[in-house]
C-alpha cells in the first residue's frame, strides 16, 4: 500500500469519526434535514384521506353570527347535543375549559357531553417561576397540567392536545404519551383513537411523525377543483342543524378554531399557517390508518451504514478521475435522495444529510487530495528532472505528470544521442590549480547546459569533461537529428567567441559525436539512488563517434541515421563529407559516418 493511499485512508476514518460525532452529540444537520423533509411532503403533494374525521369549525362566519369568542357553553352544548342526534360517533372538543363560567350553562354542557362518546382536550403549560437559591433569585420551567372543570372533567375523557414546534417553528411530530408525575397521560388525539376502535389494545407509540395530507385546500389535478383536506362545515350550521344527518352519520367530529384571529394555527411542512384542529385531525387519521412516518433505522444503524458508505466512497473516489468525481457526487446526493423519497412515500424516513455529507465531503476531498499530491509531484518532478531538463520540457511534464518519470523503470524510444569532450584537457588541466580547473569546467559546462536547454534537449549526465545529452526524450519532439546538429553546430560558433575571450595561449576545442536510434530511456538505479538515463547500442555508438573525431581529425562526426535525417534540411548551408563505413566493437554490420562542416582540430 502506497503512502497516498495509506494518507487517503487516514483522511477517510479522521472524517468518519468526525462526522459520526456531529450526527451524534449535536443538531449541525438538523436545519438543511428538516429542509430535505419539508421538501419531499411538497414533491408528493397533497393526497385525499378517508373521511372518518370531519371537522366543525369555528371560523369566521360563525363568530359574525354567534358573537365574540368565547361564546357561552349553552351554545357549544347543543351544537354537541345536535352532532350526537344526527350519528356522530365520537365528538371531540379541541377546546380547553378551566374556569367556570354561569352554573346553568356548564351544567347543560357537562349533560351534552354525557349523551354520547366525547373528548375533551386539556393542555400541559409551561410555567416560568421565579425562586430563591442561596439568596440568588433564579427563573425555572416548571410545567403545569391544566384541566377542564370538575363538571366537564367528570362528563367526558380527558387528553392533552399539546402541539409542540421543532426549533425553526414548524411542526413535523407530536407526543402521543406523556410522563408526568409519576403517572402516563395519553393525549387527545390518541384517546380518540382508542374510543373510535372501543378500546381495542393497539400499539402507538409515545410519539409520531404526522403523515400530513396537504394544507387545508388545495387544488384537485383531476378534477382541477379547489378541494378540502378534510370536510369541513361551519359551527353555526351545525348549531342550527342545517347539517344533514347522513354527513355526520358515524363520523369523528372535531370541534375547533380555523379562524386565524383565535391564534391556533401553526406551521407544517405544506404552509405557513394551519389550523391546530386540522393537525389533530390529521393525526387521528394517521393513527387509524397505520401511516404515520417511522424512523426504521435509529442513529446506531445510520452510523454502520454511513461509515460503510464512507469506506467504498472513499475508495471509488481515490480511483477515478476529478471530473467523474464531479459527476459521481450528483448522481449519489440525488440517488440518495430519491431513495429517501421512496422510503418516504411508504411511511418511512430516511436521515439523509449525513449520507449527502458524506459523499459531498469525500467526493470533493477527493478532488482537494489530488490537486495537493499532484502539487507535490510537481514538485518531486521539478526537483528531480530540473538539473537536466530544460525548462521548455519542465512545464510539460508538470502539465501532465505520470507516476513512470518518478519510479524506476523506462521505455523504448528513438532518440538522438550528442557526446561531447574537451580536446587536450589533461594538457590543460595541469596549467591550472584544481580550484581553477573546477571553476573553468562550471563556466564551460554552464554555457554548454544553457545551450543544450535553448533547443529543449535533455542533459543525461556529466562524465569529467565529457557531456551526455539527448533528445525526444522524456517528451516526443518531432525533428529532434536537426535541433541535435543545430544546436552543436551553435555550440561551435559559441566556442569561438569563449576562444577569443581566452586569448592566443589557449585554444578551447570539442569532440562531438551524434547517433540516432532506438534506446531504453528511463529512471535507473535503485528505489534509493536512481538517475533518468538513455542506454543501449545507440548511446554506445554516440560515444565511439565521439572518439572517433580524434582519429579523423573531425570536431563533428554523425552516424548514417542522423544523416538520413538532416542532409536536406543542411546541405545546402554547411558541408557534409561522408568518412566512409566503419564496423565498430560488438557490431557485424557496418555504418556509415559523415563529417559535418570544416571544422578541424588545431594542435
Amino acid at each position: 500500500m502506497n503512502k497516498k493511499f495509506s494518507l487517503w485512508s487516514l483522511c477517510i476514518f479522521i472524517f468518519v469519526i468526525f462526522n459520526s460525532s456531529l450526527y451524534i452529540f449535536t443538531n449541525f444537520y438538523l436545519p438543511l434535514e428538516n429542509i430535505i423533509y419539508d421538501l419531499r411532503f411538497k414533491i408528493r403533494g397533497a393526497i385525499k384521506p378517508k373521511d372518518r374525521v370531519i371537522i366543525v369549525k369555528i371560523d369566521q362566519e360563525s363568530l359574525e353570527v354567534l358573537g365574540r369568542w368565547p361564546w357561552d357553553r349553552k351554545i357549544l352544548a347543543k351544537t354537541v347535543e345536535n352532532l350526537f342526534k344526527a350519528g356522530a360517533k365520537i365528538v371531540g372538543l379541541d377546546i380547553i375549559f378551566p374556569e367556570e363560567s354561569n352554573k346553568i350553562s356548564d351544567e347543560l354542557l357537562s349533560e351534552a357531553l354525557k349523551k354520547g362518546s366525547c373528548i375533551v382536550a386539556s393542555h400541559f403549560e409551561k410555567i416560568y417561576e421565579n425562586i430563591l437559591v442561596e439568596n440568588v433569585i433564579k427563573k425555572i420551567i416548571t410545567e403545569k397540567y391544566i384541566v377542564p372543570i370538575e363538571q366537564i372533567y367528570n362528563s367526558a375523557k380527558i387528553g392533552f392536545a399539546n402541539v409542540e414546534p421543532d426549533n425553526d417553528g414548524v411542526v413535523r411530530k407530536i407526543d402521543l404519551i406523556k410522563f408526568y408525575n409519576e403517572k402516563y397521560y395519553y393525549s387527545f388525539d390518541y384517546v380518540i383513537v382508542k374510543t373510535y376502535l372501543n378500546n381495542e389494545d393497539i400499539n402507538i407509540p409515545k410519539s409520531i411523525y404526522i403523515n400530513f395530507y396537504g394544507p387545508s385546500e388545495f387544488v384537485d389535478v383531476k378534477n382541477k377543483k379547489i378541494t378540502s383536506t378534510f370536510k369541513k362545515y361551519s359551527f353555526v350550521s351545525v348549531y342550527e342543524n342545517i347539517i344533514p344527518h347522513s354527513w355526520l352519520k358515524d363520523k369523528i367530529v372535531l370541534i375547533g378554531s380555523t379562524a386565524t384571529g383565535l391564534y391556533d394555527h401553526y406551521p407544517i411542512p405544506f404552509v405557513e399557517s394551519y389550523p391546530g384542529v386540522e393537525i389533530h385531525a390529521t393525526v387521528i387519521e394517521n393513527l387509524l390508518s397505520n401511516s404515520y412516518l417511522q424512523k426504521k433505522l435509529n442513529k446506531t444503524h445510520n452510523i454502520l451504514l454511513i461509515t460503510l458508505l464512507s469506506l467504498i466512497l472513499g475508495y471509488i473516489f481515490y480511483k477515478i478521475h476529478p471530473v467523474a468525481t464531479t459527476f459521481f457526487i450528483i448522481f449519489l446526493n440525488l440517488g440518495c435522495f430519491f431513495v429517501s423519497y421512496l422510503l418516504f412515500l411508504n411511511n418511512i424516513i430516511l436521515e439523509i444529510t449525513p449520507y449527502l455529507s458524506s459523499v459531498f465531503f469525500i467526493g470533493f476531498g477527493s478532488i482537494l487530495y489530488k490537486l495537493l499530491f499532484e502539487q507535490q509531484e510537481k514538485k518531486l518532478i521539478k526537483k528531480t528532472f530540473s538539473k537536466y531538463i530544460n525548462p521548455y520540457i519542465m512545464e510539460e511534464l508538470l502539465n501532465n505528470p505520470k507516476s513512470s518519470l518518478l519510479s524506476l523503470g523506462g521505455e523504448k524510444r528513438i532518440i538522438t544521442v550528442v557526446f561531447t569532450d574537451i580536446r587536450k584537457f589533461t594538457t590543460i588541466s595541469e596549467k591550472m590549480s584544481p580550484e581553477n580547473v573546477v571553476e573553468f569546467l562550471n563556466q564551460y559546462f554552464e554555457v554548454m547546459n544553457s545551450l543544450i536547454f535553448k533547443y529543449n534537449g535533455t542533459v543525461d549526465k556529466y562524465i569529467g569533461d565529457s557531456i551526455m545529452f539527448f533528445w525526444n526524450a522524456p517528451l516526443q519532439q518531432p525533428q529532434h537529428e536537426f535541433l541535435a546538429l543545430s544546436c552543436v553546430l551553435d555550440m561551435f560558433s559559441k566556442i569561438e567567441e569563449l576562444n577569443n575571450c581566452l586569448g592566443k595561449d589557449f585554444k578551447l576545442q570539442i569532440g562531438v559525436g551524434i547517433n540516432t536510434g532506438e534506446a531504453i530511456v528511463g529512471n535507473i538505479g535503485s528505489s534509493k539512488l536512481m538517475e533518468y538515463t538513455a542506454v543501449g547500442d545507440t548511446v554506445n555508438i554516440a560515444s565511439r563517434l565521439q572518439d572517433l573525431t580524434k582519429e579523423y581529425n573531425s570536431p563533428i562526426i554523425i552516424s548514417e541515421f542522423v544523416y538520413q535525417k538532416v542532409y536536406q534540411k543542411i546541405s545546402n548551408k554547411i558541408p557534409i563529407y561522408s568518412l566512409g563505413k566503419i564496423k565498430l566493437r560488438g557490431k557485424e554490420k557496418e555504418i556509415e559516418i559523415f563529417k559535418v562542416g570544416d571544422f578541424c582540430y588545431y594542435w
